[in-house]
């Protein structure tokens, strides 16, 4: 997997739990149900007044699966 600065996530997420910046792309990798998850949400900018946008989540077998699940998608749309 690509070097990834990959950061916990503050202690009310369920652990394990961590996000990481990719290009403009915040990436969220937690447990839900035991289950690990993933998302890619666009980061906000200052000046939109909007929240994080959900580009694309889903669930994997493992919590590494998940990490790159989501690096695999912020790095693909970063293309687009």
């Amino acid at each position: 997997m690509a070097n990834i600065d990959w950061q916990p996530l503050p202690s009310l997420w369920p652990s394990p739990a961590v996000s990481a910046d990719v290009g403009g792309f915040m990436l969220l990798v937690f447990t839900e149900d035991n289950v690990p998850t993933w998302e890619v949400r666009r980061k906000a900018k200052k000046d939109d007044g909007r929240d994080d946008d959900l580009v694309v989540g889903g669930t994997a077998d493992t919590f590494e699966a998940a990490k790159a699940a989501a690096l695999f998608e912020a790095t693909a749309r970063s293309l687009e």
